[in-house]
């Protein structure tokens, strides 16, 4: 971290830190993953060098056409629940303001969310069956696995791989590809399709680490002065090159739902996946 955040810069700038969760997961092929003492000796560094400020702060810098230099944001995607049990406390510590970006409809699930499920089915399986028939937006797909019992190796194997490498096992390749078809879908595809995948695994143990946050959890962050509750849209989907009516509901959803349930009112919004278009 503190090497990124040194590199020269020739205007002033306002940096964004874009965490998702903070936890131990034995997979993390996004890279999305902090643990809680990483977490906590970054917060520490951030607060011993930087200025670190709300979202709210940063629009009125840039607004106002004064940045404050060496200021950072610190900010998270979609709402998992060890920001609640993990990074709140840590912040709260350090006096740190932070924004959650929530995507609405997740709040309270009792299954991870969809990406997680993906993740969990493809790479944590011990068995799988060795070919998998998948009918997705109207279009069959087959795929092979040659080795359907996940062996230690490929279990290591997975720990420590990244989207951007080569995929080392046909379950990597299989997840990814898979990731990508359904990443376009609405939910209501996606869940089917998820269902689908968890029935033709056999028994998939979720676990409890990759949660939304539940109805309290949001609720108390959104009162605490530290911290700013914002748009992350209702239901994740990928907006870019989606008709501008779709954009404009996923987007209205996820404010009205957080003004009526938290009396949070937002003008702040993170892309789903970081797509957009210019519509």
């Amino acid at each position: 971290m503190k090497k990124a955040l040194q590199q020269p810069s020739f205007s002033p700038r306002i940096i964004t830190l874009l965490y998702h969760r903070v936890d131990t997961s034995e997979t993390d092929p996004w890279g999305i993953c902090v643990s809680i003492k990483q977490f906590e000796e970054q917060i520490q560094f951030l607060k011993n060098n930087y200025h670190v400020i709300s979202s709210g702060d940063l629009i009125k810098q840039v607004l106002n056409h004064n940045i404050i230099e060496e200021s950072i944001c610190i900010t998270f995607d979609d709402g998992y629940a060890d920001n609640y049990t993990h990074a709140k406390p840590i912040l709260d510590k350090y006096n740190c303001p932070a924004t959650f970006f929530i995507s609405t409809f997740f709040i309270g699930s009792t299954i991870p969310f969809w990406w997680e499920d993906l993740e969990i089915i493809l790479l944590h399986s011990i068995k799988i069956p060795g070919k998998l028939l998948l009918k997705i937006d109207g279009k069959n797909h087959s795929y092979t696995f040659n080795e359907s019992k996940l062996t230690e190796n490929q279990l290591l194997q997975h720990a420590n791989w990244k989207w951007y490498e080569y995929p080392p096992t046909d379950r990597c390749k299989m997840f990814l590809k898979i990731w990508e078809q359904l990443r376009v879908l609405l939910i209501d595809a996606i869940e089917i399709i998820i269902e689908v995948l968890r029935k033709w695994a056999g028994s998939v143990n979720t676990g409890n680490s990759r949660l939304p946050m539940n109805d309290n959890q949001v609720s108390e962050l959104s009162t605490n002065p530290l911290f700013t509750i914002a748009m992350h849209t209702h239901t994740h989907p990928d907006l870019k090159e989606k008709e501008i009516t779709f954009q404009l509901n996923e987007i209205l959803s996820c404010k009205k739902t957080l003004d009526a349930k938290y009396s949070v009112d937002s003008n702040c919004l993170a892309y789903p996946f970081g797509q957009y278009d210019y519509n």
